[in-house]
């Protein structure tokens, strides 16, 4: 796969909505999204599910995403659903806005119900916009939307909607890549999250909320 160009392989775009920033101290997803990218087209098939994290959704939360604890109340807990979602998510190269803050949500849920996980490398559309963008300070999505042209069709902070942004926007970051000779993922290693060192992490990094 590796070999391939990046215009020519399959990407899942995931994201999630929690209740706070810190998963490492209590901190639940609430919602997961996901979405698929091959040769350049975002697909029609699309994953969503709200999550109950078993506790209450913290007002400054809801005031980001709208989600409240009534919306989650008869929805499944991460334990029920997790499975879906990883088949879903596939042996495709996986793709966030932040990959690192999804990523300690996704594997503290793992560690819980003592999974395990499988890939090595996810790649953050930040790593990448760094390399299109270098002098730029901003990378969040709302920046990247706005540098990209990519007008809002859909909600913000709602996981599926904050996927199908980011999808736009990873194939917007392919074209410019590859009108620079970036063709390879072994080009953008600077914009891979090593699943890896977040596992040995006690609490990974995060940014924010706002991706």
């Amino acid at each position: 796969m590796k070999s391939l160009n990046l215009s020519e392989l399959s990407y899942t775009i995931f994201d999630f909505e929690t209740t706070g920033l810190y998963p490492e101290e209590g901190d639940e997803i609430i919602e997961l999204g996901a979405v698929i990218v091959e040769r350049g087209e975002i697909l029609e098939k699309t994953y969503q599910t709200l999550v109950n994290p078993g506790r209450s959704i913290p007002a400054i939360s809801t005031k980001i995403s709208g989600i409240r604890d009534e919306d989650v109340a008869k929805s499944p807990p991460i334990a029920d659903v997790l499975d879906n979602f990883l088949d879903f998510m596939g042996p495709r190269i996986w793709v966030a806005q932040n990959a690192k803050f999804d990523m300690g949500f996704l594997i503290k849920s793992m560690s819980r119900l003592n999974k395990s996980l499988r890939q090595n490398i996810v790649v953050d559309t930040i790593g990448i916009s760094k390399i299109l963008f270098p002098y730029e300070n901003s990378h969040n999505l709302d920046v990247l939307m706005n540098r990209m042209g990519i007008l809002r069709s859909g909600e913000r902070h709602r996981s599926l909607d904050d996927c199908r942004y980011t999808a736009q926007i990873l194939i917007e970051f392919i074209k410019l890549l590859e009108k620079q000779g970036i063709n390879s993922l072994p080009q953008i290693e600077t914009a891979f999250i090593k699943v890896d060192s977040l596992v040995k992490t006690d609490k990974p990094k995060t940014r924010s909320l706002f991706g």
